[in-house]
C-alpha cells in the first residue's frame, strides 16, 4: 500500500521521471532539451538544496510515485540556490543565454528556461512584497496519473504544511497553469485561495493571475 515518507537520495532518478511524466503539456510536447532544463528549475534544486522538506509517495515497494518538493523560507532558498545550485548546473554543462539572445517563453523556450535557471531571484516576486511577507514557503507537487485522485495529494500537502508551520512559516504559496482546472479544484479543496491582489497591471482583472499562471496562497 502506498504511503508518505521523507525523500532519500536513492529517489532522485524516480523524482526526475515523475517530473517529466507530469510536466505541463507545453513542456512535454517540446521534449528535450526543454524537459531536461525544466527539471533543473522545478525538481532537482529542491531535493538537492532542501531535502529535509521534500516528501515522497512510496508505492509500498520503495519506488517513488509522487512527491512534494517544498521550502519553508523562499528568500533563504534563493540564497542557497545562487551560492550552490548555479555552480552545479554550470558543472553540468548548462549555460546562461548570451546577452541579446531571445529569452521569451514563446520566442525560444530552451533559452527562456535557462534564463530563469540563472536568475533565481524571480522566485521572490519582488513586485508583490506581501507574498513573501505572509506566505514565504512554496511547494511543487506531482503524482503519477494512477496515484492521483486517491487522497495522496492532500496527505502530502498536510505533511509539508505541518513541517512548514513548525519551522515558523506563516503561509505557503504556489503557481499553477491557469488552464489546469483540475489542479484548481484540488487546491481549493486543500485550502488554497488566490493571492489577493491583481498582479498583471489590471490586464486580466483577476486576483493572482499573471499571463498563463495563477498564484495561490494558504495561511498556516
Amino acid at each position: 500500500m502506498a504511503f508518505i515518507r521523507p525523500f532519500v537520495e536513492a529517489d532522485q532518478e524516480a523524482m526526475v521521471h515523475i517530473f517529466r511524466e507530469t510536466a505541463a503539456p507545453d513542456l512535454r510536447a517540446a521534449g528535450d532539451p526543454v524537459l531536461h532544463y525544466a527539471s533543473y528549475l522545478w525538481c532537482r534544486p529542491y531535493y538537492t538544496l532542501q531535502p529535509d522538506t521534500c516528501f515522497v509517495l512510496d508505492d509500498g515497494n520503495g519506488r517513488a510515485v509522487g512527491y512534494l518538493l517544498g521550502v519553508c523560507d523562499t528568500p533563504s532558498f534563493v540564497t542557497k540556490y545562487r551560492a550552490a545550485f548555479i555552480p552545479y548546473i554550470e558543472r553540468e554543462g548548462i549555460e546562461e543565454p548570451r546577452p541579446g539572445e531571445p529569452v521569451g517563453w514563446s520566442e525560444n523556450l530552451p533559452n527562456a528556461l535557462r534564463n530563469i535557471m540563472f536568475n533565481p531571484e524571480g522566485m521572490l516576486h519582488q513586485d508583490w512584497p506581501e507574498l513573501m511577507k505572509s506566505w514565504p514557503a512554496h511547494l511543487h507537487i506531482d503524482l503519477l496519473p494512477e496515484y492521483q485522485r486517491k487522497g495522496y495529494g492532500q496527505q502530502l500537502i498536510e505533511r509539508f504544511c505541518d513541517v512548514a508551520r513548525k519551522q515558523g512559516a506563516k503561509g505557503v504559496h504556489l503557481g499553477m497553469a491557469a488552464t489546469n482546472d483540475n489542479a484548481g479544484k484540488f487546491y481549493d479543496r486543500v485550502g488554497f485561495t488566490r493571492f489577493p491582489a491583481v498582479v498583471d497591471d489590471g490586464v486580466s482583472g483577476e486576483q493572482g493571475r499573471t499571463e498563463g499562471a495563477i498564484w495561490l496562497v494558504k495561511s498556516l
